[in-house]
Protein backbone atom coordinates (compact mmCIF):
# COMPACT_ATOMS: atom_id res chain seq x y z
CA UNK A 1 0.00 0.00 0.00
CA UNK A 2 1.60 3.00 -0.82
CA UNK A 3 1.88 6.32 0.79
CA UNK A 4 -1.13 8.46 -0.62
CA UNK A 5 -3.63 5.09 0.17
CA UNK A 6 -2.75 5.39 3.71
CA UNK A 7 -3.00 9.41 4.16
CA UNK A 8 -6.36 8.91 2.28
CA UNK A 9 -7.60 6.07 5.46
CA UNK A 10 -5.48 8.34 7.93
CA UNK A 11 -8.08 11.21 6.89
CA UNK A 12 -11.02 8.50 6.93
CA UNK A 13 -9.64 7.15 10.24
CA UNK A 14 -8.88 10.93 11.85
CA UNK A 15 -12.73 11.67 10.51
CA UNK A 16 -14.13 9.03 12.63
CA UNK A 17 -11.98 9.64 15.38
CA UNK A 18 -13.45 12.78 15.49
CA UNK A 19 -16.99 12.02 15.12
CA UNK A 20 -16.50 9.67 18.42
CA UNK A 21 -15.12 11.92 20.67
CA UNK A 22 -18.63 14.23 19.49
CA UNK A 23 -20.65 11.84 20.17
CA UNK A 24 -19.45 10.84 23.76
CA UNK A 25 -19.78 14.64 24.51
CA UNK A 26 -23.73 14.58 23.16
CA UNK A 27 -24.15 11.31 25.28
CA UNK A 28 -22.50 12.85 28.55
CA UNK A 29 -25.18 15.21 30.41
CA UNK A 30 -21.66 16.10 32.16
CA UNK A 31 -18.15 15.79 32.06
CA UNK A 32 -17.84 15.63 35.38
CA UNK A 33 -17.37 12.14 35.97
CA UNK A 34 -14.49 11.50 33.78
CA UNK A 35 -12.66 14.47 34.50
CA UNK A 36 -9.42 13.50 35.99
CA UNK A 37 -8.96 10.80 33.01
CA UNK A 38 -10.16 13.44 30.36
CA UNK A 39 -7.21 15.82 32.04
CA UNK A 40 -4.77 13.57 31.84
CA UNK A 41 -5.31 12.42 28.46
CA UNK A 42 -5.50 15.82 28.04
CA UNK A 43 -1.99 16.35 29.20
CA UNK A 44 -0.47 13.84 27.36
CA UNK A 45 -2.03 15.04 23.79
CA UNK A 46 -0.30 18.40 25.33
CA UNK A 47 3.07 16.71 25.67
CA UNK A 48 2.67 15.23 22.05
CA UNK A 49 1.66 18.47 20.05
CA UNK A 50 4.75 20.32 22.01
CA UNK A 51 7.29 17.94 21.27
CA UNK A 52 5.82 17.72 17.67
CA UNK A 53 5.95 21.16 17.07
CA UNK A 54 9.80 21.32 18.32
CA UNK A 55 11.02 18.26 17.39
CA UNK A 56 9.64 17.06 14.45
CA UNK A 57 7.74 20.12 12.64
CA UNK A 58 10.03 23.16 12.87
CA UNK A 59 12.69 21.19 12.43
CA UNK A 60 11.38 19.64 8.91
CA UNK A 61 10.59 23.06 8.25
CA UNK A 62 13.88 23.88 8.37
CA UNK A 63 15.23 21.69 5.77
CA UNK A 64 12.74 21.72 3.44
CA UNK A 65 12.82 25.96 2.66
CA UNK A 66 16.65 25.65 2.85
CA UNK A 67 16.28 22.39 0.25
CA UNK A 68 13.28 25.17 -1.41
CA UNK A 69 15.38 28.57 -1.01
CA UNK A 70 19.09 27.29 -0.85
CA UNK A 71 20.35 30.96 -1.47
CA UNK A 72 18.00 32.05 1.62
CA UNK A 73 20.02 33.08 4.54
CA UNK A 74 17.20 33.80 7.06
CA UNK A 75 15.49 31.81 9.53
CA UNK A 76 12.13 31.54 7.56
CA UNK A 77 10.96 28.81 9.12
CA UNK A 78 10.97 30.47 12.63
CA UNK A 79 9.18 33.46 11.44
CA UNK A 80 6.46 31.61 9.88
CA UNK A 81 6.05 29.97 12.74
CA UNK A 82 6.01 32.64 14.85
CA UNK A 83 3.94 34.64 13.49
CA UNK A 84 1.56 31.89 13.38
CA UNK A 85 1.22 31.22 16.66
CA UNK A 86 0.81 35.60 16.89
CA UNK A 87 -2.11 34.87 14.92
CA UNK A 88 -3.59 32.27 16.70
CA UNK A 89 -3.43 34.42 20.17
CA UNK A 90 -4.75 37.49 18.34
CA UNK A 91 -7.98 35.38 17.10
CA UNK A 92 -8.67 33.95 20.37
CA UNK A 93 -8.21 37.86 21.98
CA UNK A 94 -10.46 39.02 19.35
CA UNK A 95 -12.38 36.94 20.08
CA UNK A 96 -12.95 36.62 23.32
CA UNK A 97 -13.02 40.70 23.55
CA UNK A 98 -16.16 40.70 21.73
CA UNK A 99 -17.54 38.22 24.58
CA UNK A 100 -16.51 40.60 26.76
CA UNK A 101 -18.46 43.24 25.28
CA UNK A 102 -21.66 41.42 25.37
CA UNK A 103 -21.54 41.40 28.81
CA UNK A 104 -22.03 38.48 31.38
CA UNK A 105 -26.14 39.03 31.45
CA UNK A 106 -26.39 37.65 28.52
CA UNK A 107 -25.15 34.42 29.21
CA UNK A 108 -26.91 32.18 26.36
CA UNK A 109 -25.08 34.21 23.82
CA UNK A 110 -21.43 34.77 25.79
CA UNK A 111 -21.76 30.98 25.87
CA UNK A 112 -22.18 31.01 22.14
CA UNK A 113 -19.44 33.07 21.47
CA UNK A 114 -17.05 31.53 23.97
CA UNK A 115 -17.79 28.21 21.75
CA UNK A 116 -17.57 29.98 18.30
CA UNK A 117 -14.37 31.49 19.07
CA UNK A 118 -13.08 27.84 20.22
CA UNK A 119 -14.58 26.34 16.65
CA UNK A 120 -12.68 28.66 14.86
CA UNK A 121 -9.48 28.41 16.43
CA UNK A 122 -9.94 24.53 16.69
CA UNK A 123 -10.76 24.39 12.89
CA UNK A 124 -7.93 26.67 11.96
CA UNK A 125 -5.47 24.27 13.91
CA UNK A 126 -6.98 21.18 12.03
CA UNK A 127 -7.10 22.21 8.66
CA UNK A 128 -3.46 23.59 8.53
CA UNK A 129 -2.88 20.38 10.69
CA UNK A 130 -4.21 18.03 7.29
CA UNK A 131 -2.47 19.90 5.10
CA UNK A 132 1.37 19.71 7.10
CA UNK A 133 0.17 16.01 7.08
CA UNK A 134 -1.00 15.43 3.37
CA UNK A 135 1.81 17.27 2.31
CA UNK A 136 4.85 15.52 3.96
CA UNK A 137 6.39 12.99 1.37
CA UNK A 138 8.36 10.73 4.59
CA UNK A 139 6.31 7.69 5.44
CA UNK A 140 7.83 7.74 8.81
CA UNK A 141 7.84 11.98 9.53
CA UNK A 142 4.12 11.51 8.26
CA UNK A 143 3.32 8.47 10.96
CA UNK A 144 4.59 10.98 13.51
CA UNK A 145 2.52 13.84 12.77
CA UNK A 146 -0.75 11.31 12.46
CA UNK A 147 0.00 10.06 15.93
CA UNK A 148 0.12 13.53 17.34
CA UNK A 149 -3.24 14.37 15.46
CA UNK A 150 -5.01 11.23 16.93
CA UNK A 151 -3.38 11.90 20.55
CA UNK A 152 -5.48 15.41 20.42
CA UNK A 153 -8.31 15.07 17.73
CA UNK A 154 -11.06 13.24 19.61
CA UNK A 155 -10.42 14.80 22.89
CA UNK A 156 -10.89 18.11 21.14
CA UNK A 157 -13.48 16.96 19.76
CA UNK A 158 -15.07 16.22 22.88
CA UNK A 159 -14.47 19.31 24.45
CA UNK A 160 -15.45 21.29 21.26
CA UNK A 161 -18.66 19.02 21.76
CA UNK A 162 -19.42 19.98 25.60
CA UNK A 163 -19.15 23.58 24.60
CA UNK A 164 -21.21 23.86 21.62
CA UNK A 165 -23.70 21.19 23.54
CA UNK A 166 -24.32 24.56 26.12
CA UNK A 167 -25.48 26.55 23.27
CA UNK A 168 -27.02 24.34 20.74
CA UNK A 169 -28.51 21.23 22.53
CA UNK A 170 -30.75 20.25 19.60
CA UNK A 171 -30.04 17.18 18.14
CA UNK A 172 -29.37 18.31 14.40
CA UNK A 173 -27.85 21.58 14.76
CA UNK A 174 -25.28 19.77 16.49
CA UNK A 175 -24.22 16.98 14.13
CA UNK A 176 -23.75 19.22 11.55
CA UNK A 177 -21.84 21.27 13.61
CA UNK A 178 -19.22 18.24 14.76
CA UNK A 179 -19.47 16.85 11.57
CA UNK A 180 -18.05 20.00 9.57
CA UNK A 181 -15.60 19.96 12.94
CA UNK A 182 -14.58 16.22 12.27
CA UNK A 183 -14.22 17.07 8.43
CA UNK A 184 -11.73 19.95 8.50
CA UNK A 185 -8.59 17.74 9.32
CA UNK A 186 -9.51 15.06 6.88
CA UNK A 187 -9.83 18.16 4.43
CA UNK A 188 -6.36 19.26 5.08
CA UNK A 189 -5.16 15.83 4.43
CA UNK A 190 -6.80 15.75 1.28
CA UNK A 191 -5.44 19.50 0.19
CA UNK A 192 -1.81 18.38 1.32
CA UNK A 193 -2.35 15.54 -0.41
CA UNK A 194 -2.95 17.04 -3.83
CA UNK A 195 -0.33 19.61 -3.51
CA UNK A 196 1.99 16.67 -2.81
CA UNK A 197 1.30 15.01 -6.10
CA UNK A 198 0.69 17.99 -8.49
CA UNK A 199 3.56 20.06 -7.57
CA UNK A 200 7.08 19.93 -8.84
CA UNK A 201 9.44 18.96 -6.40
CA UNK A 202 11.07 22.15 -5.87
CA UNK A 203 7.75 23.72 -5.11
CA UNK A 204 6.95 20.69 -3.11
CA UNK A 205 9.56 21.10 -0.56
CA UNK A 206 8.65 25.05 -0.35
CA UNK A 207 5.16 24.53 0.35
CA UNK A 208 5.95 21.80 2.50
CA UNK A 209 8.20 24.15 4.73
CA UNK A 210 5.54 26.89 4.49
CA UNK A 211 2.67 24.93 6.29
CA UNK A 212 5.35 22.88 8.32
CA UNK A 213 5.94 25.88 9.94
CA UNK A 214 2.46 27.47 10.40
CA UNK A 215 2.04 24.05 11.70
CA UNK A 216 4.55 24.54 14.54
CA UNK A 217 2.75 27.49 15.55
CA UNK A 218 -0.53 26.15 15.59
CA UNK A 219 0.45 23.29 17.51
CA UNK A 220 2.51 25.53 20.03
CA UNK A 221 -0.86 27.73 20.52
CA UNK A 222 -2.77 24.49 21.06
CA UNK A 223 -0.50 22.73 23.36
CA UNK A 224 0.19 25.81 25.77
CA UNK A 225 -2.73 27.72 25.28
CA UNK A 226 -5.50 25.52 24.59
CA UNK A 227 -4.15 22.44 26.80
CA UNK A 228 -1.48 23.17 29.30
CA UNK A 229 -2.71 25.94 30.67
CA UNK A 230 -6.00 25.09 31.72
CA UNK A 231 -5.08 21.57 32.33
CA UNK A 232 -2.40 23.11 35.39
CA UNK A 233 -4.84 25.75 36.59
CA UNK A 234 -6.35 23.02 38.91
CA UNK A 235 -4.46 22.08 41.31
CA UNK A 236 -5.97 18.48 41.03
CA UNK A 237 -4.07 15.38 39.82
CA UNK A 238 -0.45 17.71 39.22
CA UNK A 239 1.59 14.26 39.44
CA UNK A 240 -0.42 12.74 36.67
CA UNK A 241 -0.86 15.35 34.54
CA UNK A 242 2.70 15.94 34.94
CA UNK A 243 3.94 12.72 34.18
CA UNK A 244 0.99 12.16 31.31
CA UNK A 245 2.42 15.37 29.46
CA UNK A 246 6.13 14.37 29.80
CA UNK A 247 5.13 10.52 28.01
CA UNK A 248 3.73 12.55 25.31
CA UNK A 249 7.14 14.47 24.68
CA UNK A 250 9.19 11.41 25.10
CA UNK A 251 6.78 9.54 22.65
CA UNK A 252 7.49 11.78 20.15
CA UNK A 253 11.17 12.58 20.96
CA UNK A 254 11.90 8.73 20.81
CA UNK A 255 10.03 8.51 17.07
CA UNK A 256 12.54 11.27 16.24
CA UNK A 257 15.19 8.94 16.47
CA UNK A 258 13.53 7.43 13.12
CA UNK A 259 12.74 10.68 11.55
Amino acid sequence: MDLSTLKVLAALFIFLIGLLGALIARRMMTGDTTRPAIGIANCFAGGVFLAAGLIHVLPDSQDDLATACPSLDYPLFGLLACGSLAAMIVIDQIGHSAMRRRGRSDQIRTSAISAGVLFLILSIHSIITGISLGIEPAGVAAMALLLAVLAHKGTAAFALGLKVREVTPGGSMYIRQMVGFALTTPLGVLIGLYLMLQLPESDSALFEGIFDAIAAGTFLYVAVFEILADEFKDAQQVTWKSIAMSAGIALMAVVAIWT
